[in-house]
């Protein structure tokens, strides 16, 4: 089924906001009972911590930053976006105390071993999040980095020049940079209506690169969504594989061998849980708060499933349940108001002097023929 550009713009921004919101939630409930794997649903309302809270609305904030900066340069300014990026730093650094620190997983072999320990006896005080403002976790990458993904997804090779551009802030700019091609390319096809879930994965090889370090796990989730493993079988195998993969690796001339494969496992199991199931935004979202890497999986997986099955596919009952501001805006009706301003910024009809201004969606996605309305005949 086709959607317009417009609801799936709309669709990957509230998908970012209620994936990261669903995923934090679970971890935090998880501590009482890790096996309830419908409690957040059945819920009044989500709940989160305070510092989970903090959390969540700093990466929404440069997310947003990153989108008005789209919006008022009408296109992506490096010097703008360093700008915005240092801003954002220098006023969250002075809020350090306020947000939670979590566990840090450090590019060496003994970390890996011991990652794998964690995954396979499924310790439940384990999260992979790195707090650091210079190595943002995949997912907090991935989200910050969506309006870019928005706005050149109809032109491959400039959108993959624009990622790398806006990759230039983090220290692992690499591993960064490696996701978000990933990931933005899925997004591409998606809004081109080009995806096709099962010879997505070879394609994105051929895009980001056969060298490149995740193309090991890539394979493997092609391999798992092939055979029809279930949930359980693809976390098992992407995380026993982690050591392996890294030993596998061929790596580019001059390319740091310190890139750890255990960066790139929620990537991959969000993909394997959107492309195993891709039509049902509630499924693959709930699937994948159950990795063990929840708060990851599931924003990856909502920005993927959102893009997909456009606003319309986002159940409405989820946003309903909300408890805290999302991307630090006070409704979701602000969020569909950002998406629309970046709809209108790829389109080319957006006057930032022109803020009262009406604009229609009447644009469809790239490559899509669709007819005119005729009025009515007398006849």
């Amino acid at each position: 089924m086709q959607y317009s550009l417009l609801s799936r713009f709309e669709g990957a921004l509230l998908g970012l906001a209620l994936g990261n919101y669903v995923g934090s939630h679970f971890e935090h409930q998880v501590e009482t009972n890790r096996q309830n794997y419908k409690l957040f649903i059945n819920q009044h309302k989500f709940y989160l911590s305070k510092l989970e809270e903090n959390y969540l609305q700093k990466w929404g904030e440069i997310t947003v930053n990153c989108a008005n900066s789209l919006i008022k340069k009408q296109e992506f300014d490096e010097d703008d976006w360093q700008k915005v990026y240092r801003e954002w730093q220098n006023k969250w650094k002075n809020k350090k105390d306020d947000i939670c620190e979590l566990n840090k997983i450090k590019d060496s072999s003994i970390e890996l071993e011991k990652l794998v320990g964690i995954v396979k006896n499924k310790q439940p005080n384990f999260n992979y999040i790195n707090d650091d403002f210079g190595n943002p976790t995949a997912s907090n990458a991935i989200i910050t980095s969506l309006p870019v993904s928005l706005i050149y997804h109809e032109d491959e090779f400039k959108l993959q020049q624009k990622l790398q551009q806006w990759g230039k802030v983090w220290e692992n700019y690499l591993e960064v940079n490696l996701g978000n091609l990933a990931v933005g390319y899925i997004i591409a096809q998606t809004l081109t209506d080009r995806l096709d879930p099962l010879t997505i994965i070879p394609k994105i090889i051929d895009y980001i690169g056969e060298k490149e370090p995740l193309v090991g796990q890539l394979r493997q989730v092609e391999k798992l969504i092939n055979q029809g493993a279930n949930l359980d079988a693809a976390i098992n195998h992407l995380s026993k594989n982690v050591k392996s993969l890294e030993k596998q690796q061929r790596f580019s001339e001059g390319q740091q061998r310190s890139l750890s494969s255990a960066f790139f496992i929620p990537i991959s199991l969000a993909l394997y849980c959107f492309l195993s199931t891709p039509e049902n935004f509630g499924l693959a979202v709930l699937r994948s708060a159950r990795t063990g890497w929840a708060t990851q999986t599931c924003t990856i997986v909502g920005i993927l499933s959102g893009a997909y099955n456009s606003s319309v596919g986002v159940p409405v009952e989820w946003r309903q349940k909300m408890g805290v501001e999302l991307l630090g805006m006070k409704d979701q009706m602000e969020i569909m108001k950002l998406a629309k301003s970046l709809w209108a910024v790829w389109c080319g009809v957006y006057d930032p002097n022109n803020i009262t201004q009406s604009i229609v969606p009447a644009v469809a996605a790239s490559n899509v023929i669709r007819p005119r309305p005729h009025p009515a005949s007398g006849s």
